[in-house]
Parts: structure tokens; C-alpha cells; sequence
């Protein structure tokens, strides 16, 4: 998760100042950048919106440990994910699926393949996930940890998806969600949202 360069807003009182961010989570810290920065004392708090795209990402609150006229450090920080964050994020996961064979029905089989990051939009895999000869889309039937129940999601492939190595179990591919269940996306997003801030948790301890 980068958490560097991030557009954001910084409020103390009645002072807005739009700017940078970078925000460290081993140092439980936010350094705040602008042309204009009012020089608080130590120890006030402060609160800094961070954006990606122009969407609120995340909240930090926290007290001022260094100020000048450009420059702002806030730490010890705490953080808060704003609704709809998730759409943001993209998070490791380990999570087993099953890639559904495009034989007939009858004698449709299933390979295992693994997970290991999930977005909104897309999903990487490993596994024996390479797009077969003139289709680039791929069945999954997925469960547990990210559904509650067996869900089928369809996936498509584009040419630039891969990440790295060109075939075997240790290659990775990204894949486009091209089709879900509305209720089902649902539940994937609250999915996304739990490992993001359960990244956040543990990387602040």
C-alpha cells in the first residue's frame, strides 16, 4: 500500500491548507507539505484528509512533533478509513479458488489456483490461470475467507496483466472482475475493507 506523495488537506481549528502527504506506519507519523504552513505548537492536534484521485482515502489525527513555514510532522498518528475507501485499495491476500474448465458440461473440471491480491476491479492470480487459446476469461468458483458461501465470479485477461514470469505455478496474472453478483461484490468489498484495516492495525502496533 502506498501511502506516499498522497494529495491531501490539512485542518487545525479554523485553518485549511491544501498540500502532500506522506504518511509512515513504522513510524506512526505524517509529514504534511505545502507552500504555506501556520507554525503550531508542539503537541496540538491536528488532522490531515488524505485523498487519492480526489476521493477521501484516509483520516490521520494526530499531535504536531515538528512545524515550519513549509513543513508539518504529526506523530504519534491514528488513522481512519473513510466509507468507500476500499475502492481505492488494492490488498495481498491467500485465498483458494477453483478455475472452472470450459469443457462440456458434463465433463467440466475444476483446477486449484490461489488468489493474492485483490481490488475492486481486479483480482492476481497464480496458478494454472493462463488464458487458453483465443479466451481470455477465466471461471473461478471462490469461498472462504472472501465469501461466506461458494461464489462463481468471471474474470478477463488483457494482454499486459501479467506481472511477472511467463508460465508455471509461480507466474502471476491480473484479471479484470467482469462479472458478479451485485450482493456478492458486496460482500467482497466488506472483504477488502476488513484486510485493509487490519494492514493498517498491525502496521501501527
Amino acid at each position: 500500500m502506498n501511502l506516499s506523495h498522497l494529495e491531501a488537506v490539512l485542518y487545525y481549528d479554523k485553518v485549511t491548507v491544501k498540500g502532500i502527504a506522506d504518511i509512515s506506519l513504522s513510524d506512526r507519523s505524517c509529514a504534511f507539505r505545502s507552500d504555506f504552513v501556520p507554525i503550531l505548537h508542539f503537541g496540538s492536534q491536528v488532522t490531515i484528509v488524505t485523498k487519492i484521485n480526489g476521493i477521501p482515502f484516509l483520516k490521520v489525527m494526530g499531535e504536531v512533533y515538528l512545524s515550519s513555514k513549509r513543513f508539518l510532522r504529526a506523530q504519534p498518528i491514528t488513522l481512519a478509513l473513510f466509507k468507500n475507501a476500499e475502492r481505492l485499495c488494492e490488498v495481498p491476500v491467500n485465498v483458494d479458488a477453483l478455475k472452472v474448465s470450459k469443457g462440456l458440461l458434463k465433463s467440466r473440471k475444476s483446477t486449484d489456483c490461489t488468489i493474492v491480491a485483490a481490488s475492486a476491479k481486479n483480482m492476481t492470480l497464480t496458478g494454472d490461470v493462463f488464458p487458453e487459446h483465443g479466451d481470455s476469461t477465466v471461471e473461478l468458483t471462490i469461498h472462504e475467507p472472501m465469501f461466506f458461501e461458494p461464489t462463481t465470479v468471471k474474470l478477463k485477461y488483457s494482454n499486459d496483466g501479467m506481472l511477472f514470469g511467463k508460465s508455471g505455478r509461480r507466474a502471476r496474472y491480473v484479471y479484470k472482475i467482469v462479472k458478479i453478483e451485485k450482493r456478492d461484490y458486496g460482500e467482497y468489498m466488506r472483504f477488502i475493507r476488513s484486510c485493509t484495516i487490519e494492514r493498517l492495525a498491525k502496521s501501527l502496533k
